[in-house]
C-alpha cells in the first residue's frame, strides 16, 4: 500500500501542468500578431484546455484557436470573443499541437499599448479526465477511484513509452537504410575512380604510340 501511495504520488507530479499567465496585447484586426503555445503530442492523446481572460480594459476581444501541424492541420476547437472556455479532445496525429490566442481592439478604442491577461492551462491524458463525471457515473468509492486514476496514468506512461520505442526503431532503420546507400555509393565511386584511372592509361598508352615516343 506504501508503494502504491509513492508511486501515485510521483505520478501525480510527472503528469501535473502548471498554469501560464501572460499579457496580450490588443491591435486592430488584420494587423495583429498572434501569441501561440505548442506542446507535441501523439495521436489519440486525450487533452484539456482552459482558458480565462481576466477582467482588463473596455474594447478588448480575445480570440482563440486550436489546431496541430501535422500535414492534414486538423482544428481542435475555436472561439471568439471568448471570456472563459474549456476544450476537450483526443489528438488525430502525431503532431505539435498550437493554441493560439489573438486580442483584436473594438473600433473607435485607440491603440494605446492596452493588454488583457490569459489564463491558460493544457492537461493531458489521465489529468485531462473529468474523474468527477466517472466517479458519479460508475459509482466508484474514492479509493477505486485513486486507482483508476493511477491505471489511466500507467497507461499514459506505457503509451508514450512504446511510442518512443517504435520511433527509436523508425530512425534506426532510416539510419541503417542511409548507411547502405553510403556504402553502395562509396564503392561506386571507387569503381568509377578506378575505371578512369584504367582508361587514362591505356589512352595515353595509345597516344604515345602513335607518336612513336614508345
Amino acid at each position: 500500500m506504501k508503494a502504491l501511495f509513492l508511486i501515485s504520488i510521483l505520478l501525480a507530479f510527472a503528469a501535473t501542468a502548471a498554469a501560464i499567465e501572460f499579457d496580450l496585447p490588443a491591435s486592430v484586426e488584420g494587423t495583429g500578431a498572434r501569441r501561440c503555445l505548442s506542446q507535441w503530442l501523439p495521436k489519440g492523446t486525450h487533452s484539456k484546455v482552459n482558458a480565462k481572460v481576466l477582467p482588463g480594459f473596455p474594447g478588448q476581444k480575445v480570440s482563440v484557436e486550436i489546431h496541430d501541424d501535422s500535414p492534414h492541420l486538423n482544428q481542435y476547437g475555436a472561439r471568439k470573443h471568448m471570456d472563459e472556455v474549456l476544450f476537450r479532445f483526443d489528438t488525430q496525429a502525431h503532431a505539435n499541437v498550437i493554441v493560439c490566442f489573438q486580442n483584436i481592439l473594438e473600433p473607435g478604442y485607440p491603440a494605446d499599448g492596452r493588454a488583457l491577461t490569459i489564463q491558460f492551462k493544457m492537461d493531458t491524458g489521465a489529468m485531462a479526465e473529468d474523474f468527477h463525471r466517472v466517479q458519479e457515473e460508475e459509482k466508484l468509492k474514492p479509493m477505486e477511484l485513486e486507482l483508476r486514476r493511477l491505471s489511466m496514468s500507467l497507461d499514459d506512461i506505457q503509451d508514450e513509452l512504446q511510442y518512443l520505442k517504435q520511433r527509436e526503431g523508425t530512425l534506426r532503420d532510416a539510419n541503417e537504410h542511409m548507411n547502405s546507400r553510403v556504402k553502395t555509393f562509396s564503392f561506386f565511386s571507387i569503381a568509377v575512380l578506378i575505371s578512369v584511372a584504367v582508361y587514362q592509361v591505356f589512352y595515353l598508352r595509345h597516344f604515345f604510340q602513335q607518336k612513336k615516343l614508345i
